[in-house]
């Protein structure tokens, strides 16, 4: 398996791939959230999160300095009907599509060609929902086993495009930079990764993950 030289005009030797979750394996889809909100009298979700701008509380919960039991009071003081736990982990997760089998059976053949590492900003709600919904489909709870480690925002205290995550990773797998190649969606990412010597790729609509990749 290699990398698609369509996709990646690079001479390098990239040795290690360090995958973004959602936008990159797994598409977002924040209407369905919107929507999800929208039963119990918000209207404002995409105003208060979305890929450029985040409330502060949104933040947190994905540094970790809030617990989901805190971000919860917090969302529920804008959130106009009475709304369970439950109810509110189901709407703000429903941003995340399902991941379809060709991705997954793809992430489980990558990892055979190349060192591949998980960087993702996000939460532990959303953690604990993707890797119940996973185990539904796949009869495996969660997705770590698709990497050789994964990184989790709100476990590392600090979140992209904050340049020490990236040094941290590089430093905690012994990597170089030059054969490093980090896919994300998002552009702020891309430009802070790249200041390291990082090879970047941002992915954009249509390209997907499963035209990166070619068999030999």
């Amino acid at each position: 398996m290699k990398l698609s030289n369509q996709i990646l005009n690079s001479k390098a030797q990239i040795k290690n791939i360090i995958f973004d979750w959602g936008g990159v394996i797994t598409d977002l889809d924040f209407n369905a959230s919107i929507e999800a909100f929208k039963r119990f009298g918000m209207n404002s979700f995409i105003d208060q999160y979305n890929m450029e701008f985040q409330k502060e509380f949104y933040t947190k919960l994905e540094i970790g300095e809030i617990t989901p039991e805190d971000f919860r009071t917090e969302l529920r003081k804008i959130i106009p009907e009475p709304i369970t736990d439950s109810e509110l982990d189901h709407a703000w997760s429903a941003l995340l599509c399902d991941l379809q089998r060709e991705r997954w059976d793809l992430m489980h053949k990558v990892k055979n060609y190349f060192r591949t590492f998980l960087l993702s900003n996000t939460n532990k709600i959303h953690v604990d929902r993707y890797f119940q919904r996973l185990y539904e489909s796949y009869g495996v709870y969660g997705y770590r086993h698709l990497f050789e480690k994964t990184y989790f925002s709100y476990e590392l205290n600090m979140r992209k495009p904050d340049i020490r995550i990236y040094e941290f990773v590089l430093k905690d797998n012994n990597l170089k930079p030059e054969e490093t190649l980090l896919i994300d969606d998002y552009f702020e990412n891309i430009e802070s990764a790249g200041k390291l010597g990082i090879i970047t790729y941002q992915m954009k609509d249509p390209v997907t993950i499963l035209d990166i990749f070619k068999d030999d």
